[in-house]
């Protein structure tokens, strides 16, 4: 076993901190600049998030599966979804064959929502400033990351990775109303 006391340990052990600091302090700033983009629209980022899978998901969005795309809590998501109910941007429904399932849809006011869900210009603009070499490079290694920490938590890779290996749609389909001047065509991003 190497010696506490061994520089080399505290200096990697250092490094694996500030590492750490950096992603952790990163995906706060994306957070909270996801906040700050989404308050005008009376919408939280985790609100925006559940809109968008549920929206991709299409008729197969369930609470469970919400909880695999959004890596949350299962109780986190129920409660989510409550308030999004309440605020009139969901319908719930029991599926016709699995009384016990409750397939989750958006309503026109959930449309509406979903549209500025979206538009993701703070965090875009960031991703932007990098070159296409840099982008897939960070993505690698945050995938690398990613897959080491779910094999130690053993979990169960392919069942959290519905929006990476599914189609997720990032633009209204052009069946719901869009604000005057506004055009944009459908985007789907797959694997």
């Amino acid at each position: 076993m190497p010696e506490k006391n061994n520089p080399i340990d505290g200096e990697r052990l250092l490094e694996t901190y500030r590492i750490f600091h950096l992603l952790r302090q990163a995906a706060d700033a994306i957070h909270r600049a996801r906040e700050i983009e989404l308050k005008k629209y009376n919408l939280s980022p985790e609100q925006a998030g559940a809109l968008v899978c549920i929206r991709s998901l299409g008729n197969t969005a369930t609470p469970a599966e919400l909880s695999r795309w959004l890596f949350r809590e299962r109780n986190t998501i129920t409660i989510l979804l409550k308030r999004m109910y309440k605020l009139g941007l969901i319908k719930k429904r029991a599926d016709t064959r699995r009384k016990n399932i409750i397939r989750l849809s958006l309503t026109k006011k959930g449309y509406e929502a979903y549209e500025h869900a979206v538009e993701f210009e703070a965090f875009k603009t960031v991703i932007d400033t990098l070159p296409e070499r840099k982008r897939k490079q960070l993505w690698s290694l945050l995938e690398l990351v990613r897959v080491k920490l779910f094999k130690d938590m053993r979990l169960n890779l392919a069942a959290y990775s519905g929006c990476f290996d599914k189609a997720v749609i990032l633009e209204p389909d052009g069946s719901r109303g869009r604000a005057a001047g506004r055009q944009k065509t459908s985007k789907v991003l797959a694997k």
